[in-house]
């Protein structure tokens, strides 16, 4: 009585000690750890290789004895620890417990005997060994017998205030369903199995735990399901039966009792044993009367999911992680969080969007791990409350989607993907948002670019480095292809303020160069081609005008056309019209006369020439310094190139004598390659004149 006196005088000396500091070695015991947390007093003796329950003082609230080499539990071994409140003894080596093991232990409200060797083979839960622990509302006795016959004894269903309970589970010819006893733990809410092995599930495997909200079998052998399996559970609001390796039609067997069963959290996490083909409207129609709000099936191959009609109203966690979906397209008018990471929905999303209609009420949405190259423009639209986005670990070079609406984010994740810069239009969005919200951006290891022609995104970055995550961390490819930190910003931004100010300066200077290059070289090819241009142009307004092709190459409108200066028009009615017109019977084409009024002056000539067999220049000095004569000359001279296959319509008459140096190089070029005539201006000559005229035009 001594010894435990000075223990408890003893260990409070300690609590006061170590109150709000780390712990420090018992006084009581130098194997173990004291410390003091929310007015607890907690004992560690976890990994010391005991043997035994160590003397410990009666004030402990909370006493670690896992991983240690304990045996057994002798009666009597914690009498006195009448304020104990959680007691671990997981982790150790434990094959029996005698009837007094837990005899003091009145307050205990959590006991853990996980992962030790107490099975009922070995005589290990003497009846009523549990007796003493009136006030146990957690026992966790899972992962110690294959065999699972706690489940089908009575030791436990005295356990009245029992809520948590963990056991192994086998249910075989010796131990059919759970206890008939469960059924007086009324308080029972939740149950959990470690080693686990279900012939079926049925009406019957839990029809004596009818007070269940929660009910974990994950991991359990189960090889049949049949109708009704949890039709019972009235209560039941989390089911988890991940890695268990069902088929479709187990599933659909299980989620058919959930018309009826008030589920609101189904955890199916690979569950289902190979790729399926899920028949979605089915499986959501069954949870719409359930008032299911979260649903995790993520790690199940799935490849597409795509649904006509909406997700039940109350969903508010979808969780399709770790699958291999490459189609997504719900309506979800009330969910809350998606999770979608680890898929391989990058092409489908670049050109769509994962919601049919808005989600007024979507605050997270995780698309991490989804090889997402782009994403469609309006993908995040009507999501108002969306506060947290998670690309992260994809190859997105730049953001192309529009997230301008998007007042209320507060965390856009796009690390580990391949980003050079923002645009402007996505700066101005950022900077927009930041306003009213605690916006943050994770940038960290992308592929940011420090030059000329990103240095407008860097200069941003510096004016609002309080919103990037990291920033110290983040890297950058400089001008010369070396990799700097980005860290101080002010630095990099003045060297590169610096750098492309020349570097504008040299642009600036070249690219003039290159249009001034550009212009003189267009400027001169114009002019060098300047007839042929002005032929094309005004045949081209012939086409939809005036003109009409002519189909019978023997025939035109006109023997020639007369192009004369104004000085010649003496010459052209009292020689050229009575010679040719009235003694000869040709028709030509005067300008004076026979152009088309209202027209432009220019196409009349186009027209004239092209409707006319040949084109008869009269050459003098006023012809040269003629616009409208030269005009006329060049034209018949493109016509002959372009329209007659090179055949030569124009005749040259020179009416005066002018020098070679007097004539445009065009026209002195043609005089000295093709035949001209000079009017002789006497009459014997004047008649070998005509002649030849005449002989010239008919030919």
């Amino acid at each position: 009585m001594v010894n435990i006196l000075f223990f408890c005088i003893l260990l409070t000396i300690t609590i006061l000690f170590v109150k709000n500091t780390t712990s420090i070695h018992c006084v009581f015991d130098r194997r173990c750890l004291c410390y003091i947390k929310a007015d607890l007093q907690y004992v560690n003796c976890s990994y010391t290789n005991l043997t035994s329950v160590p003397s410990l003082p009666s004030t402990v609230n909370v006493l670690n004895l896992k991983y240690n080499r304990i045996i057994l539990l002798s009666n009597g071994s914690f009498k006195n620890l009448k304020h104990l409140l959680e007691l671990d003894l997981s982790w150790n080596k434990l094959k029996r417990l005698e009837l007094g093991s837990f005899t003091g232990l009145s307050n205990l409200q959590k006991l853990k005997l996980e992962h030790n060797n107490l099975s009922l083979k070995w005589k290990s839960f003497p009846l009523g060994v549990f007796g003493p622990l009136k006030s146990l509302r957690h026992l966790n006795a899972k992962y110690n017998d294959r065999d699972g016959f706690l489940a089908c004894t009575n030791v436990i269903t005295n356990l009245k205030q029992l809520e948590k309970l963990e056991i192994d589970v086998d249910e075989s010819p010796d131990c059919p369903n759970i206890d008939k006893g469960f059924s007086n733990l009324t308080n029972l809410k939740s149950f959990r199995t470690g080693y686990c092995d279900f012939t079926y599930l049925s009406s019957y495997t839990f029809e004596n735990m009818k007070y269940l909200q929660f009910i974990d079998i994950s991991r359990c052998s189960i090889s049949e399901v049949h109708d009704g399996s949890f039709q019972d559970q009235k209560q039941l609001k989390v089911l988890n039966i991940s890695h268990i390796n069902f088929d479709i039609y187990d599933i659909s067997t299980i989620v058919e009792n959930f018309r009826s069963t008030p589920i609101q959290k189904l955890i199916m996490t690979r569950t289902l044993r190979d790729t399926v083909s899920l028949a979605w409207d089915d499986f959501f129609n069954c949870l719409k009367q359930s008032g299911i709000k979260e649903l995790q099936m993520g790690g199940n191959s799935f490849v597409y999911v795509i649904v006509k009609y909406p997700l039940p109203p109350t969903l508010e966690i979808f969780d399709l992680s770790y699958n291999n979906l490459n189609k997504f397209q719900f309506e979800m008018p009330n969910l809350m969080q998606l999770k979608l990471q680890n898929n391989g929905l990058g092409k489908f999303l670049a050109s769509n969007r994962y919601s049919k209609q808005s989600s007024k009420r979507l605050e997270y949405v995780d698309l991490s791990f989804n090889v997402i190259h782009k994403l469609h423009f309006t993908i995040f639209h009507d999501h108002p409350k969306l506060k947290t986005i998670n690309l992260s670990y994809n190859i997105l070079t730049d953001i192309s989607f529009d997230f301008s609406t998007l007042r209320s984010l507060e965390m856009l994740n796009l690390s580990h993907n391949k980003i050079l810069a923002f645009s402007e239009e996505s700066r101005n969005a950022i900077s927009n948002i930041a306003k009213s919200s605690s916006l943050k951006i994770d940038l960290s290891k992308n592929n940011l670019q420090c030059g000329c022609n990103t240095f407008p995104f860097i200069q941003w970055m510096l004016e609002n480095r309080y919103i990037f995550i990291g920033i110290d961390t983040y890297r950058c490819n400089w001008m010369n292809n070396s990799v700097i930190t980005i860290f101080p910003l002010r630095p990099i931004v003045l060297q590169l303020e610096k750098e492309c100010t020349s570097y504008t300066v040299l642009i600036a200077c070249i690219t003039s160069g290159i249009a001034l290059s550009c212009v003189v070289l267009v400027g001169g090819l114009a002019y060098r081609y300047r007839w042929r241009l002005r032929y094309v142009y005004h045949m081209t307004r012939s086409k939809y005008k005036r003109y009409r092709p002519i189909l019978d190459e023997g025939h035109y409108t006109y023997d020639a056309f007369i192009s004369y200066s104004d000085e010649e028009q003496e010459f052209l009615l009292k020689d050229i019209i009575p010679n040719l017109e009235q003694k000869e019977i040709l028709k030509l084409c005067i300008h004076q006369r026979d152009f088309l009024p209202g027209e432009d002056i220019t196409q009349n000539i186009t027209n004239a020439i092209h409707e006319s067999k040949k084109t008869v220049c009269i050459i003098t000095r006023s012809f040269l310094d003629s616009y409208y004569c030269m005009f006329e000359f060049n034209m018949a001279r493109m016509e002959s190139i372009y329209s007659r296959g090179g055949q030569n319509i124009l005749f040259l008459v020179f009416l005066e004598q002018i020098r070679p140096s007097e004539l445009p190089l065009v026209m002195l070029e043609l005089v000295q390659k093709q035949s001209y005539i000079e009017y002789p201006n006497d009459e014997q000559g004047n008649v070998v004149f005509w002649d030849k005229i005449k002989e010239t035009l008919i030919t």
